[in-house]
């Protein structure tokens, strides 16, 4: 039996999602457009400071660190008292 041959995924997407004209124009006439990869001038992003964006998870982490010591220490307290 042959095996099969994978094949790329591709990404059909909608009027609404298109940007310029001739791909509007596409849409126009077949209904959907099938588009493979973008190019790296259509990929760049903003840059994002993450330390001010997740600053509240690192208190979280904080305080379950802290917690989690204390436990920790709590458990080691009643080992050694009733022993």
């Amino acid at each position: 039996m042959a095996r099969k041959a994978r094949r790329r995924k591709q990404t059909v997407l909608t009027q609404s999602q298109l940007v310029g004209t001739k791909q509007r124009e596409a849409v126009a006439a077949a209904g959907k457009v099938v588009v493979k990869a973008r190019t790296p001038a259509a990929m760049r992003r903003e840059t994002v400071n993450f330390r001010e964006e997740y600053q509240y998870v690192i208190a979280d982490l904080n305080r379950i660190g802290l917690l989690a010591a204390v436990m920790f220490a709590v458990l080691i307290a009643l080992n050694l008292l009733l022993k």
